[in-house]
């Protein structure tokens, strides 16, 4: 039987919850989300893992709702946490429902990633895993990644139950690697981009969305479609890519929610491996390593059961679990039509959820199980 390692574990501490707007004899009182206050929460967290050491860091959010303006006035959320073993991560996103006193929806992301343990597994929907090779780094190399992304969001149609926005933005990503040993996947393949380089880009698309909450939907539909255009004249690496992100829930039984996920990306032009379509994350068939397919298209499914089992209303306190499955494949220039509707990896999963004095607010912890390794997830929100 093969051994099922543990690359990722982490323990989150108690959430500390910050202030709220409002008279200081009611702060601990809880307000429906949307009310006119500010609410902030801030989470230490600490962990241990063979591949990045002892890790500790910090997740902060912050939601203002003065106004009562829905879903929010403005939404804070970050990230920033380091190991004994070289690893560095810091995450911010801004996203404010007023842009220049009027009603455009603007988001601002920065994100800044320093992985000693970045893989590169190869490209194409069977690229080999090897226990042994895994132990010996042989698919490890490092990378320092930093990226600017904003984004801004206009409706053009809305009513009481959907909105359709236009999107528009621009952003630039820059990403640097380096060989840790000569007998290494990375330095034996050296994929396009092994010198590293930016990717400045244009993007425009749309959003059309019914769903009854943004943080915790329990019914309605979701339809993104983004194109990012990197031009040849103001990035190293000229390129475009095209991702549509459909998404569905259901409430049923009066306990369980039913969320679905459909996405499919493609990338072409003179891509770095970075910017490939790429399966093995937070978000696309937990449970494998970290970047484990990679192509020029992808098609992943996401399912999940959640409900919410304990409710403490006194205190505005809830805590949940959620099972799901993941789907997907990725396709090359090889691939053909037939490939289509065969060769699909599955990973399963479980995970748990707790929202504390604010129902916007969800601290999310999942392990994911694949035929490679399992892994543990942790973050602020659903996956979706």
């Amino acid at each position: 039987m093969t051994k099922r390692r543990l690359p990722f574990i982490c323990l989150i501490l108690l959430p500390i919850l910050l202030s709220q707007a409002g008279p200081a004899n009611a702060q601990f009182l809880p307000k429906p989300a949307g009310s006119d206050s500010i609410k902030q929460a801030l989470v230490p967290v600490a962990g241990y893992s063979s591949d990045i050491g002892l890790m500790g860091g910090i997740l902060y959010s912050r939601y203002d709702y003065t106004g009562n303006i829905r879903p929010f006035n403005n939404y804070l959320k970050t990230t920033a946490v380091t190991s004994t073993k070289g690893f560095a991560k810091v995450e911010g996103l801004y996203e404010q429902t007023q842009t220049f006193g009027r009603n455009i929806r603007s988001s601002y992301q920065l994100f800044f990633n320093r992985l000693a343990n970045n893989s590169f597994f190869g490209t194409g929907n069977n690229s080999t895993y090897s226990e042994q090779l895994w132990d010996e780094e042989y698919y490890f190399f490092e990378s320092v990644n930093l990226s600017l992304d904003l984004a801004f969001r206009k409706p053009l149609y809305r009513d009481v139950d959907s909105r359709f926005d236009i999107l528009g933005g621009l952003g630039t990503g820059y990403q640097i690697p380096y060989i840790r040993q000569d007998n290494s996947s990375f330095n034996r393949r050296m994929p396009n981009g092994s010198d590293g380089g930016f990717v400045n880009y244009l993007s425009a698309g749309f959003v059309w969305e019914n769903r009854d909450n943004e943080f915790d939907p329990q019914s309605g539909n979701r339809v993104q479609f983004k194109m990012r255009f990197a031009p040849k004249f103001a990035s190293e690496y000229a390129l475009t890519t095209f991702r549509l992100d459909m998404r569905q829930y259901f409430y049923i039984f009066d306990f369980l929610t039913i969320a679905n996920r459909l996405e499919a990306r493609h990338a072409a032009g003179d891509v770095p491996y970075w910017e490939l379509s790429t399966l093995g994350d937070d978000f696309s068939l937990r449970g494998y390593p970290l970047n484990r397919f990679q192509g020029n298209s992808s098609l992943s499914y996401n399912l999940e059961l959640r409900s919410w089992m304990f409710t403490f209303s006194e205190y505005a306190v809830k805590i949940g679990v959620h099972l799901f499955t993941d789907a997907g494949r990725v396709f090359t220039e090889e691939d053909n039509a037939a490939d289509l509707f065969e060769g699909y990896k599955q990973t399963i999963g479980f995970g748990g959820a707790l929202s504390l004095f604010n129902p916007d607010f969800i601290l999310r912890g999942e392990m994911g199980f694949s035929e490679d390794v399992s892994r543990i997830y942790v973050g602020i929100g659903y996956t979706f």
